[in-house]
């Protein structure tokens, strides 16, 4: 196998410097003819330009950065592809890495794509990655984080969330004319979005005259802990002399193993139990699992057009939820 042309070689078959190539290549101001034996030699060379080496002259690549924290959640999904669509419309590749919630993979991410001079980031990361993502949106990289606001953000800086509040509240107006009265709450821990979110079932219950006491909240962040906290919301409840009729489930990723521990005890969903979750996906019809939905693949592509559009102003665009009902809640017909 030959070795990979370099643009030394180019530089060399048309009798230039390699800085009028490079000029060339990223569109500088070179004379007709010199550009014309440029392009020629590429072409005879089949010479494919170094993303990176291009991305140095130019000052900034032409990928746009995507940093997901957990891609168990189906949210992800549709939000990458908007985020491809809209990128793909507009020349440029997106470079999607997922940190697995560790935050130093978090930071290291980040830190990747600003190496990389990336046209524009997106990430879903928690706070901990937030002093960097700033400095990048200050030093002229766009930057939008999703899933959340960001406080005080500097222009260049923008925020993709849903509101969570009302979420809480759709899962809470459900839950009680589909006659449910105590409600358990499996959540994934201190994420903004699942605070808001329980703080807004909460509030919601409270408006129906019905309460959510603070054992009835358990986080868990892998399926094993979610089999624990079912058990443990389940136990809380026959303490508490009204067993549980509903499990709300605030995250997407979680919704399987939920859903398997309530089965794994022989409970029948919705006869016994109620069932809600967050985020849609494709089996969620088929087993008949209401949702409230978050319209991830419109999120990620606003988040692309933010990136390629670049407003001067900080934005922070807030999308509602929406409830798809289906039978796991004992929905009447």
């Amino acid at each position: 196998m030959g070795r990979r042309v370099t643009i030394g070689d180019v530089a060399a078959e048309a009798g230039v410097s390699t800085a009028t190539v490079s000029r060339v290549i990223n569109g500088g101001t070179v004379a007709e003819a010199t550009a014309t034996r440029v392009w020629e030699a590429v072409t005879r060379l089949e010479y494919t330009p170094n993303a990176l080496t291009r991305s140095i002259f130019a000052g900034r690549s032409s990928t746009i950065g995507v940093v997901i924290r957990d891609l168990n959640s189906p949210f992800y999904l549709d939000l990458m592809r908007g985020i491809d669509e809209v990128a793909a419309a507009n020349d440029s590749l997106v470079m999607f890495a997922n940190t697995f919630r560790h935050v130093d993979r978090d930071l290291a991410q980040v830190r990747a794509m600003d190496e990389q001079r990336v046209r524009g980031l997106i990430v879903t990361t928690g706070e901990g990655s937030d002093k960097l993502t700033r400095r990048m949106a200050e030093r002229g990289t766009t930057c939008v984080i999703v899933a959340r606001t960001v406080p005080d953000p500097p222009p260049g800086l923008h925020s993709i969330s849903l509101n969570n509040v009302e979420a809480g509240r759709l899962m809470a107006t459900h839950l009680a004319a589909c006659e449910r009265s105590a409600v358990g709450v499996v959540s994934s821990g201190g994420r903004p979005s699942q605070i808001e979110r329980t703080e807004g079932l909460r509030r919601g219950l409270a408006d129906l005259g019905l309460s959510l006491p603070e054992d009835a909240v358990i986080a868990a962040e892998n399926d094993s802990e979610v089999d624990r906290a079912v058990g443990a919301l389940l136990a809380a409840g026959h303490a508490r002399g009204k067993p549980l009729d509903a499990i709300v489930c605030t995250t997407g990723r979680l919704t399987v193993a939920a859903y398997s521990a309530l089965a794994a005890r022989g409970i029948a969903i919705p006869d016994d139990i109620a069932f809600l979750t967050m985020d849609d996906f494709p089996w969620a019809a088929m087993l008949g699992i209401t949702v409230i939905d978050q319209p991830s693949y419109e999120m990620g592509r606003r988040a692309a057009e933010l990136v390629v559009d670049t407003p001067s102003d900080s934005v922070e665009l807030v999308f509602e939820p929406a409830l798809v009902a289906r039978t796991s809640c004992g929905e009447k017909k």
